[in-house]
């Protein structure tokens, strides 16, 4: 079999992995929400109303990697595999997720190989504004960039 041949292939395989483990994703890990008992008594709300996206997904997906952050990680991850790893961005949802009233792009962050894909942070970013938020993917909890940030110094 061909080089070429047996990169296409595990390029095939690696994008259906990627794909997988991102469904998987979205599907396993709903953040955690304490219902108020007033909410609870509430009716359920109508469908999210219609807002103009100011910031397109494309946008959202440039505004994460320009991050240094994710700029240096993605570095890092090709440089450790020689190139054969990279880092990218998946989106987690098409639909945006309602926080606090507005839609968010829901994004994650992920290592991804011929062999394997790895998640390594999930964010949301706002269709009205651009604003990052980051996904604790044990608690579910919702932090700001800044918050993030001091979190990976510490």
């Amino acid at each position: 079999m061909s080089t070429t041949r047996k990169s296409a292939i595990a390029g095939t395989v690696a994008g259906l992995l990627v794909a997988g483990i991102g469904a998987w994703y979205a599907s396993n890990h709903k953040p955690n929400i304490a219902m108020t008992p007033v909410a609870a008594a509430a009716p359920a709300p109508a469908a999210m109303p219609a807002v103009k996206a100011n910031v397109s997904r494309d946008q959202a997906v440039e505004k994460l990697m320009a991050l240094p952050e994710l700029k240096r990680l993605a570095d890092a991850i090709e440089k450790r595999s020689g190139g054969e790893r990279h880092g990218a961005l998946l989106e987690t949802d098409p639909a945006p997720r309602d926080v606090k009233g507005s839609p968010y792009y829901q994004l994650i962050f992920v290592e991804n190989g011929d062999d394997m894909a790895q998640a390594v942070a999930s964010f949301l970013v706002s269709h009205v504004n651009g604003e990052i938020l980051v996904e604790d993917d044990i608690s579910g909890e919702l932090m700001s960039l800044d918050q993030w940030r001091k979190g990976l110094k510490d």
